[in-house]
């Protein structure tokens, strides 16, 4: 099932650059791809989600809480991912929503690799790993926040 969700604007977070950079991800070497990822959603005023594999297409965002077998990660609930190259698994841009009177924004809030997002095939057992592995995802989500207060 693809959830279609309307917007009023696709904007990059403040703190996107030293995000990026803090995992390892130059925003100005992916300036093009994000600028026009942006611009895609602008453009749609909307954004597609997907669940299932299948229907997994560039420019369209999965939540990053579910995995396939339908577990939630409380750390990840709110947050949302994308694809920034067509065919490519990372980088992944992770994106938040925030509700406005107008309608909802996209805000872009930086650059990672699957493994450093969701952990390896070996990480994933490993619960104190993890945890600290969402704790640190979580104090920069936060940082991005303080855009919105």
């Amino acid at each position: 099932m693809i959830e279609t969700k309307k917007i009023v604007e696709a904007r990059l977070n403040s703190s996107f650059k030293a995000i990026s950079d803090y995992f390892g991800y130059t925003a100005e070497e992916w300036a093009e791809e994000i600028t026009d990822l942006l611009q895609l959603w602008q453009e749609q005023g909307y954004v597609e989600i997907y669940q299932t594999p299948s229907d997994k297409k560039f420019g369209f965002m999965k939540d990053s809480s579910q995995n396939l077998r339908g577990n939630i990660s409380p750390f990840y609930i709110g947050l949302f991912h994308a694809r920034l190259i067509d065919g490519k698994n990372d980088p992944l841009v992770v994106v938040k929503f925030h509700e406005t009177p107008d309608g909802d924004i996209v805000d872009m809030r930086f650059m990672i690799d699957h493994k450093r997002f969701f952990g390896n095939k070996a990480t994933k057992r490993d619960h104190q790993f993890l945890h600290a592995m969402w704790l640190e995802i979580d104090g920069k989500i936060q940082i991005g926040d303080q855009d919105h207060k």
